[in-house]
């Protein structure tokens, strides 16, 4: 392995008082170190030598680029001016002891580049290779992808996760937004070397990752007080960034799931766009994901408020979305957040009190569509977002999430059925009973449609069934506990006979 100027210098620091003379410009790296012997070739090593020796090396000589010195004994200040990395030592230190210093200080960095070949081998992940380097690095390093989410640290002192960190292992909202809006941020985003920034009071070191030219993340250290940590830290992310970028190119991305996901979202932007998309790459895409298309799935469009960013939703909250839940697909969409959610995988009760956080911390306001199957109903499912949306906020602000199903009626009545079909728009509860009475030969949808053409009276519902009074108010709380609805509640009447009205007008 070959090790940089900084590399050697500050190891031998701690053991040396070692005085840096001058610096090599073109930052070369070295082998293992070979004792001076006049005539003999070491170009490319460490090169161990006495100050008598140096001054008889030619001014002209190639080994001044290509060789790093260790001189015993003070120099003429001529050296100074020479473009060469040269260190001095006090002569009376013994040659053979710094000589197995130096070997130690190799072996060190070979160990570490054993365990991240082991990495490389045994195709282990990020979090093992940052592990690997976090046994070299002094100061805590992280590895951050492109929509500010930690891919993996080496913090043994906690830096990052205290004030750097939010619950979902991202940058914390308002410094993304900060960065965003930076000038100097964005500038620094197109840069190849290690470069600082300073984020809330503290600066980091930092080093661009890129695969195929597009930016992907960044390796970030904090910074050293000391100059020579400094140096010595930014030569370890030139080397890490190497590393990082070489598995990447292996894995193609830093988390598996986006792999997964690249080929939905693309067809997810294109279904949503009106675009028809071949049933083909639609299988595959939900099988990458263990998904069907035989899934219930709900539609979910985020606003934002006026204050809000919205070129984050791309670089931050999709991907923030994605990762806090396994089981949704997400993608911007004109000036909205589109979520598809598998809600055969993540049941939407359970979601919801999540989704509410979400959307408070993140000063969004989101419509909900009602389930349904398949990518054909993504369009419908679309329609429906933005009237819960529409609706939702011009009834009532306050909350942070509208269900079509609460607002599906007040659609009715200001533009009947609309653009929906039937049971895309009439009461959920009597969709349900088709469906029961389908599958287990029950006539609750009759009964309930009686029910309320006989004005909620249920002796004369009983009388026109031809069945018991007693059976009747038996059968009426089973469809009670089917539909899930207050059949007291006016509102809930009204609904009900309103889909009752449209489904009974479709079968003519």
């Amino acid at each position: 392995m070959k090790l940089t100027f900084y590399q050697i210098y500050y190891h031998l620091k701690k053991r040396y008082d070692a005085r840096r003379i001058s610096c090599n410009p073109y930052k070369i790296k070295v082998e293992r170190p070979v004792y001076y012997r006049d005539g003999q070739d070491c170009r490319g090593h460490m090169v161990l030598i006495f100050n008598e020796e140096l001054m008889k090396i030619g001014l002209d000589s190639s080994l001044w680029k290509d060789c790093i010195f260790i001189c015993f004994g003070e120099v003429d200040d001529i050296f100074c001016r020479i473009d060469t990395d040269l260190l001095v030592l006090d002569e009376r230190i013994p040659r053979e002891q710094v000589l197995n210093d130096l070997q130690e200080i190799f072996q060190y960095f070979e160990e570490m580049e054993y365990s991240v070949t082991e990495v490389f081998m045994e195709n282990q992940d990020f979090g093992e290779l940052m592990e690997c380097f976090g046994r070299i690095f002094e100061t805590p390093l992280a590895l951050m992808d492109a929509s500010f989410s930690y891919v993996a640290l080496a913090d043994r002192e906690g830096r990052f996760a205290n004030g750097f960190m939010n619950e979902s292992s991202t940058l914390p909202m308002q410094m993304v937004s900060q960065l965003i809006s930076d000038p100097a941020y964005q500038r620094s985003m197109t840069l190849a070397g290690v470069y600082t920034y300073t984020l809330e009071q503290v600066t980091f070191l930092c080093r661009n990752l890129f695969f195929e030219g597009k930016f992907i993340g960044k390796l970030m250290a904090v910074s050293c007080t000391s100059p020579l940590n400094n140096e010595y830290h930014k030569d370890l992310l030139l080397m890490a960034a190497g590393y990082v970028e070489r598995m990447y190119e292996r894995f193609g991305a830093f988390h598996m799931a986006d792999r997964s996901l690249d080929s939905l979202h693309e067809l997810l932007r294109l279904t949503l766009k009106g675009s028809s998309v071949p049933g083909e790459r639609l299988r595959s895409a939900l099988g990458n994901l263990s998904w069907s298309e035989e899934d219930a799935y709900y539609l979910i469009q985020m606003r934002p408020s006026y204050r809000y960013d919205k070129s984050l939703y791309d670089k931050y909250l999709c991907p923030q979305m994605e990762q806090q839940w396994k089981d949704t697909c997400c993608v911007a969409h004109n000036d909205s957040l589109m979520v598809l959610l598998n809600g055969s995988r993540l049941h939407m009760t359970d979601f919801q009190p999540e989704l509410a956080y979400f959307l408070r911390e993140n000063l969004l306001a989101a419509g909900i569509s009602r389930k349904f199957r398949g990518f054909d109903g993504i369009q419908n499912a679309f329609k429906q977002t933005d009237i819960a949306l529409e609706l939702g906020m011009r009834k009532d602000a306050t909350p942070w999430y509208f269900r079509f199903d609460d607002y599906a009626l007040d659609y009715i009545l200001i533009h009947g059925r609309g653009v929906f079909e039937p049971e895309q728009i009439c009461a959920p509860g009597i969709l349900k009973l088709i469906e029961h009475d389908e599958k287990m030969h029950t006539e609750y949808y009759k009964t309930l449609y009686c029910y309320l053409q006989c004005r909620y009276n249920a002796a004369v519902t009983a009388k026109k069934l031809f069945i018991h009074r007693s059976t009747f108010l038996n059968r009426l709380e089973r469809i009670g506990e089917l539909i899930q609805t207050d059949l007291e509640d006016f509102r809930s009447r009204l609904y009900l006979s309103v889909s009752f009205y449209i489904l009974e007008e479709g079968k003519q």
